[in-house]
């Protein structure tokens, strides 16, 4: 794979990106939002919000009493708390639960920013708690609002080109609502999903305008019981999806986005 870090734009679509690890256990609520791990959200994530009330499936795993090789699930409904935290520009937020966190960065600056704030939170999480994750994922979301660009194939490779109309005839039947594809991808033992398309934000309505999507979601379903591993996976997701965004655009595109070499 070739290295993109290099590479930065000082006009760019990103709409948002979403780091997410779901937790197998469910964790008591004094232990989550416990005050070292709170302390650490806060000074990134400065403004709490209320909380929520939340019932969960809570899984205990015993062990079968004819087979102890053997172990069951019993599902459990267990109550929690959702919290959200904002920054002060209320740009990106953080949402945390007995069952999940999850970053929603609408304000991005740089990978290597926003690692750090995954970093710090998750490993004061997991110093605190014995958390065993059971789903952990990455997303990046570009969007390429009409408003902003005109849209041109041949800004894309002829591939995603493809599912892009440049002319919507209001009079055609029948009306096109959205023209979204999929490819998936295998790497290692993590899945890449690449969506691409126009995804229509009003939709089920008519599609009135071209707005055109790259959505990138990059994750693992493995069992990690580790912080760094967390991170590391976060980074090779990061760089996959850096990776497969760049193959699927062409030099016109990076000329309106304004490339430019980070040293």
């Amino acid at each position: 794979m070739m290295d993109y870090s290099s590479i930065c734009y000082k006009n760019n679509f990103l709409n948002q990106v979403i780091v997410r690890v779901d937790f197998f256990h469910f964790i008591q609520t004094n232990m989550v939002f416990d005050e070292i791990i709170e302390k650490e959200i806060l000074k990134i994530f400065p403004r709490r919000g209320k909380d929520q009330i939340i019932r969960f499936n809570s899984i205990n795993v015993v062990l079968d009493p004819k087979n102890n090789n053997l172990q069951n699930a019993n599902n459990e409904i267990a109550e929690g708390i959702q919290r959200e935290y904002f920054t002060n520009d209320g740009g990106n937020k953080l949402i945390l639960s007995n069952k999940f966190i999850i970053f929603e960065i609408n304000n991005y600056v740089r990978f290597e920013v926003h690692r750090q704030w995954f970093q710090t939170i998750m490993l004061a999480l997991f110093q605190k708690n014995r958390i065993s994750a059971t789903r952990t994922g990455i997303r990046y979301i570009n969007i390429f609002d009409t408003s902003r660009i005109k849209l041109q194939k041949k800004f894309f490779t002829s591939e995603v080109a493809s599912s892009l109309h440049i002319n919507l005839v209001e009079e055609d039947m029948p009306r096109l609502i959205r023209s979204m594809h999929m490819a998936e991808y295998r790497i290692d033992e993590m899945t890449m999903n690449f969506r691409y398309g126009m995804f229509n934000p009003e939709y089920p309505n008519f599609l009135k305008k071209n707005d055109f999507v790259l959505d990138f979601d990059f994750f693992s379903n493995e069992i990690i019981d580790s912080s760094d591993v967390i991170l590391q996976l976060l980074n090779k997701g990061h760089d996959e999806i850096q990776s497969l965004f760049e193959q699927s655009i062409t030099d016109s595109l990076r000329e309106v986005m304004a490339f430019e070499q980070v040293s």
